[in-house]
């Protein structure tokens, strides 16, 4: 889906959207009248959850923030702050698993890094439910 604002600028005379989101591409693309059009794209599975999930439950609120010119932003700090949360999460369990701490210890880096990334997948169901699916 792409929400287009309702504010439009003359570029190569054609009317444009000053702001579009692709909820499919995760791409926000900025018009402006005398440069090239700015895309930005994102990449991680937080945004493009976010994003559907919007589109289906929250459409007025994503509609808002390309009117206003904010999505770009609000996507940026989601996807750091999403991020962050993940990394602190995984990193609290990582200080308290024995498993992984004793990996560590036997310099078994295989073991722990395995052990990382499933902590990780296991971080993300409460941290989605928590800032993503919202």
């Amino acid at each position: 889906m792409i929400i287009r604002s309702k504010e439009k600028i003359q570029v190569n005379s054609k009317n444009k959207p000053v702001w579009a989101l692709d909820t499919d591409a995760l791409t926000v693309t900025h018009n402006t009248p005398d440069t090239e059009p700015s895309v930005t794209a994102f990449s991680s599975d937080h945004i493009k959850y976010h994003l559907h999930y919007s589109v289906e439950y929250r459409p007025e609120r994503l509609r808002r923030l390309v009117n206003r010119g904010e999505i770009l932003d609000y996507l940026i700090d989601l996807d750091k702050v999403v991020e962050e949360a993940l990394e602190r999460q995984v990193n609290k369990w990582k200080a308290h698993d024995q498993e992984y701490l004793d990996a560590v210890t036997a310099g078994d880096m295989d073991k722990a890094r395995g052990l990382e990334n499933m902590l990780r997948l296991c971080a993300r169901e409460p941290v989605f439910n928590a800032m993503v699916y919202v």
